[in-house]
């Protein structure tokens, strides 16, 4: 398989940075429901299987930038048949996505005041920083004011608009493969033909 991106498929680097997001992206998902459903995620009990939401949200916020950069300097495949409004809803969609990959940590760690350990390293929470610190003092806000409004922004996008914008990405995918049978999920899969 070839690193680089082809008129008919996604390169190499293009589908590691794609599909290591989308696995880091719903193991986030998994781990915050199973604290949700079957723990009591005010407990300390929960830190220890929290963290583990927090790393793969760091993991997919650290991937966001060298995944749009790679877009930015690779080719991208040619859009399938389709109508102009088509390809512009589906760019649309997929900078929604782009949006999500974004918004999503950069909400969650500037809402977290827990650590979040990689094992090797550990990334101080976000009211341990100097950039919390100017915060408060430039703007007189606690670390309670301001974790609140960031904390409801973040479960918000988190509970409706990224369901919404995941799963209409996940129909398409499967329409494309499905019902127009135009290759447009088989350039994404490794090893596809």
């Amino acid at each position: 398989m070839q690193w680089r991106n082809t008129a008919t498929r996604f390169g190499a680097l293009a589908q590691f940075f794609h599909w290591t997001s989308a696995a880091a992206f719903i193991g986030a998902y998994a781990v915050v429901y199973y604290v949700i459903w079957c723990m009591d995620d005010t407990s300390d009990a929960s830190l220890p299987v929290l963290n583990i939401h927090w790393v793969l949200g760091l993991l997919v916020g650290f991937l966001v930038l060298p995944r749009l950069l790679w877009r930015w300097l690779d080719a991208q495949p040619d859009d399938p048949p389709g109508a102009p409004l088509e390809h512009a809803l589906a760019r649309a969609a997929h900078w929604g996505l782009y949006g999500l990959l974004i918004v999503m940590p950069l909400t969650g760690y500037i809402g977290t005041g827990a650590p979040t350990d990689f094992g090797l390293f550990t990334v101080p929470g976000f009211n341990d920083t100097a950039l919390f610190r100017w915060i408060g003092r430039t703007w007189g806000v606690g670390w309670e004011a301001f974790e609140a409004p960031i904390d409801a922004v973040h479960h918000f996008i988190g509970q409706y608009v990224a369901w919404a914008v995941v799963l209409l990405h996940v129909a398409a995918a499967l329409y494309h493969h499905r019902v127009r049978r135009d290759g447009v999920l088989e350039r994404m899969l490794p090893g596809a033909r």
